[in-house]
């Protein structure tokens, strides 16, 4: 079993493992280990990286130093952010197009989909047990309590998981 280490030990055994502070002191790193991002996350980068195969410093890492790891750590943070938001404007798309489908639509209330859909897609009321889950949440606590089976789709989108929402949209 690992044991569980400080900041300043982390430091002490990136040392070991041949990781530089040259580029980003030790403070510097303590001070993002405290503040930005875990050791576990960032030390995941460092498999990236060659290790010496001989001499002295066999399977310490060659060239790597702890700046490295927190560049490799925002890149990926950059890239996690942008896919975050690419996939809450595809949700809302979808939403948009759910909405403005069922509101064209002369033989559907907005009602009638959701009743639908919870009377023979979810028989177990998944759904609503789900949003029974959120009725004290801020956001959700109102809209339940008003509409509370008896949701229409474009408030029932508000508070659906996104898997929910795609399976909403194959039924109808």
């Amino acid at each position: 079993m690992k044991q569980m280490m400080t900041v300043d030990q982390l430091i002490q055994h990136m040392n070991k493992k041949g990781i530089k502070f040259e580029l980003c002191t030790e403070e510097e790193a303590k001070v993002f280990l405290k503040e930005t991002m875990y050791y576990f996350k960032v030390a995941a980068y460092r498999q990236l990286y060659p290790k010496i195969l001989e001499g002295n410093r066999k399977g310490q890492y060659q060239k790597l130093d702890f700046a490295y790891l927190k560049e490799l750590y925002n890149i990926d943070a950059s890239i996690r952010n942008m896919i975050r938001d690419m996939c809450l404007d595809i949700e809302t798309q979808i939403k948009v197009k759910l909405i403005n489908s069922t509101t064209q639509n002369e033989n559907e209330d907005g009602y009638s989909l959701v009743k639908n859909y919870l009377t023979s897609e979810d028989k177990n009321f998944h759904t609503l047990k789900n949003i029974q889950q959120h009725k004290s949440g801020e956001y959700c606590r109102n809209l339940i309590k008003k509409y509370y089976p008896f949701f229409p789709i474009w408030v029932l989108v508000e508070l659906i998981s996104f898997g929910t929402l795609l399976h909403i949209c194959q039924y109808y």
